[in-house]
């Protein structure tokens, strides 16, 4: 048996590494947000990592590694795979980042002579959400059409019959 040549298969690689780094990146964020440093408060540290869970840059990775797999033909044959671990990426982003984004607004300590930076707060976090919402509803139609569903993740698997 021989192993697969991860060389060989650049755009494979290029989009397991994308979603990979999305992945440690969360985590990392994650960790951040639940570990309390520097005698920060949760609603601090909140806010803080609204903006890191929805950074821009890091909404961009899993669709383009999703990209990379399906929209570039021939699909590579893990697309289905790929696709699927950047929409549960994009519901992870989603749901921490609404939770850290209205833990953050209810909790931060703007200054109240500074209006201009609550606004900033509000606009661009409820803005990086929106993207971050249609970035998933495209990684969820590419799943979708690679042969991805919800259906198929729900159904109980049928028993294979006794061997005789």
């Amino acid at each position: 048996m021989t192993t697969p040549n991860l060389l060989a298969a650049p755009r494979q690689l290029a989009a397991w590494a994308l979603v990979g780094y999305t992945g440690l990146y969360l985590l990392v964020v994650f960790l951040r947000w639940v570990v309390p440093t520097d005698f920060t408060t949760f609603g601090t540290r909140s806010a803080v990592t609204s903006t890191q869970f929805t950074a821009l840059v890091e909404l961009a990775l899993p669709l383009l590694a999703v990209l990379l797999a399906t929209a570039i033909s021939p699909a590579l044959p893990q697309a289905k795979l790929i696709a699927m671990v950047a929409v549960i990426e994009y519901a992870v982003i989603l749901l921490l980042g609404v939770i850290t984004f209205l833990i953050g607004l209810g909790a931060a300590d703007f200054d109240p002579r500074d209006g201009v930076a609550t606004l900033a707060y509000v606009l661009l976090g409820l803005g990086r959400i929106v993207l971050a919402v249609i970035a998933g509803l495209v990684a969820y139609q590419a799943w979708n059409r690679a042969g991805g569903s919800l259906a198929s993740l729900t159904r109980p698997r049928t028993p294979a019959p006794p061997a005789a």
